[in-house]
This record gives C-alpha cells, sequence and structure tokens, in this order.
C-alpha cells in the first residue's frame, strides 16, 4: 500500500512541475499542514505536506490518523495571495483529490478557499475551508478545514 501511494506521489509531482518555476525541483513554496472534517473525502484529522509550483499545481501529501488513510490533493488556485490589507491575503481553487484506505480507493473534487496571513515576507500562515465533493465510491458533499504555514520561494 506504501509503495502505491509513493508511485502515485511521485507521479503526481512529476506531472504537474512546471519548466518555468524557480526553486529546487521548481518548487515556489514548501509546508506543512492539518486537516479537520473532511478535506479530502474522509472525515477525521490528519497532517500533511504542501507543495507549491507558481499558482499550479499546489499539491498536498496528507496522512489522516483517524482514518489510517493515505490521501494526495493537487489544487489550482484561481486566486491567489490576493491582497485585503497589510499582511493579509485570501486565495481561492479548485482541484481532486485520492486517497487509499484499509485497500479502498476514493475520487473526487475539492473547492479550498481560505485567508493567508504574511507575518514576514515569504512566509505564510493560512487557514482554509475545503468543499469536498467525493465522487468514488459514492457521491456526496463535506466540509472540513486545513490550517497551516508555507515558506515561498
Amino acid at each position: 500500500m506504501k509503495k502505491v501511494l509513493g508511485i502515485v506521489a511521485a507521479l503526481v509531482l512529476l506531472a504537474g512541475i512546471p519548466a518555468f518555476a524557480a526553486g529546487p525541483a521548481g518548487l515556489t513554496g514548501f509546508g506543512i499542514y492539518g486537516t479537520v472534517g473532511s478535506t479530502n473525502g474522509a472525515v477525521g484529522g490528519g497532517v500533511g505536506l504542501s507543495l507549491k509550483w507558481s499558482s499550479f499545481p499546489v499539491v498536498g501529501l496528507q496522512y489522516d490518523f483517524s482514518a489510517d488513510r493515505f490521501g494526495a490533493s493537487i489544487d489550482y488556485y484561481v486566486i491567489d495571495a490576493e491582497g485585503l490589507g497589510s499582511g493579509l491575503s485570501y486565495f481561492l481553487g479548485a482541484g481532486l483529490y485520492a486517497g487509499l484506505a484499509g485497500g479502498e480507493f476514493d475520487f473526487g473534487l475539492r473547492i479550498p478557499f481560505g485567508l493567508q496571513f504574511w507575518p514576514v515576507k515569504k512566509f505564510e500562515l493560512y487557514l482554509s475551508p475545503v468543499l469536498s465533493i467525493p465522487l468514488v465510491p459514492t457521491p456526496s458533499v463535506g466540509i472540513g478545514a486545513e490550517f497551516g504555514a508555507r515558506v515561498r520561494f
């Protein structure tokens, strides 16, 4: 199971690396985040790794503690770091997710939107409610939240 997840994660990362990006392996941001609710199809809470390439893609690799589940998401930020005031901005995205728990696969759509706080240049703290729409195995709607920190290059 871990081997399959590793292969899927590597393919997602390789498919999303744009040639024009600036950091190591084309990264423009790297961080960690926590989740509550249904951000990737399953209700629970976990931790994740956030990898950002310009505005597309934002890749999340997540482990859910309550369901012993591995998940990955890929989002396109339609609006990214749009200023609201001094050190405060917002974002809106659209994306996909997939997960694997106990041999069961799930897949769906997600709409992250949230606030970003920039305490210092190139360091982002964010809080993002996420609307998730599982398509496989059963269509439904869920809501959760992600919160984290990301360093931008």
